[in-house]
């Protein structure tokens, strides 16, 4: 086998190549590799000289990738997590572990990790750390490049991804306990009457809602728009307000003063939930773990 050119190289130049052409900064990429600004100019220097390529060229508007560096941030994404896996080894103890496992998830779903899974990884894995990251549009990207370890998601997942199912949810509406409707069940005419709180920032949920109303020839009354979750069910006690959530994360809230859990008062389809990875991920051995782990907080019944 013939390697003249690895033999020649430095493997740790890799990552901070993936890092340069993720961010197209010198100075977002110092940071996130732990260097000063100075030092990873000098890195990009030896990579032009080892690629033989500018790969990062400046315009008005910031860095640009070249064609070449196009193509090495195709390969990096397979090739990293490759190398890692690698220089890692096969085995995972968590007892000694130090690793950080990041999850990407909406705020009810990160809502349902943070009540399950912290106390699981503290008894059996004391020296990880858990990092849940918000929701956002580019968070199959982040995945992708590494950024996040797992996504946790209720709808289908792109390709290359794989996933795994998790749990079933279903949507259900929080209102005031004296909310106009009293004791009556929450009708079709009373969900369209009232106003509701509209959450603003990503959920899987919101679309599926509107979808069935709009097929109803109907939608909702927005009274108040929140960006989270918590603010949502804290708005309905002493209004007439209606939230509409998944039950999972609603039931939290469940015993708190003056709010109710009352039927979707239309046929909703079910929230899947899965969770998904990079496959080239599959095989590392700590995320396989922490990946088992996840699953089976949602999965089986508390020991």
């Amino acid at each position: 086998m013939h390697l003249t050119h690895v033999r020649r190289s430095d493997l740790n130049l890799l990552a901070a190549l993936a890092v340069l052409l993720e961010e197209r900064s010198i100075s977002r990429a110092a940071a996130r590799h732990h260097l000063s600004q100075p030092a990873m100019s000098r890195v990009l220097q030896r990579l032009r000289e080892t690629f033989g390529d500018e790969l990062l060229i400046r315009t008005a508007g910031g860095y640009e990738l070249t064609a070449r560096a196009r193509r090495l941030q195709q390969d990096l994404q397979s090739i990293l997590p490759e190398l890692d896996r690698m220089l890692r080894g096969e085995e995972f103890n968590p007892l000694s572990a130090e690793d950080t496992f990041r999850v990407c998830a909406t705020d009810s779903a990160s809502m349902l990790i943070a009540a399950r899974l912290p106390g699981r990884l503290k008894a059996a894995a004391p020296g990880t750390q858990l990092e849940l990251v918000a929701w956002h549009d580019k968070a199959f990207e982040d995945v992708t490049h590494g950024r996040v370890d797992v996504l946790l998601w209720a709808n289908q997942v792109p390709a290359p991804l794989l996933s795994q199912p998790l749990f079933e949810d279903d949507i259900v509406c929080i209102l005031c306990e004296q909310h106009a409707i009293g004791s009556r069940p929450l009708t079709k005419d009373a969900y369209l009457r009232h106003p509701h709180v509209l959450l603003t920032l990503f959920n899987p949920w919101g679309a599926i809602v509107d979808t069935v109303l709009a097929k109803n020839l109907a939608r909702r009354r927005i009274g108040l728009r929140v960006p989270y979750f918590g603010a949502a069910v804290l708005a309905v006690r002493g209004t007439d307000l209606i939230a509409t959530l998944p039950r999972r994360a609603a039931e939290i809230y469940a015993n708190m003063a003056g709010v109710r859990i009352v039927p979707f008062p239309f046929n909703v389809p079910r929230l899947r939930y899965v969770i998904a990875w990079h496959p080239g991920t599959n095989d590392e051995p700590a995320l396989a773990w922490f990946r088992e782990q996840l699953v089976d907080v949602f999965t089986k019944p508390p020991v």
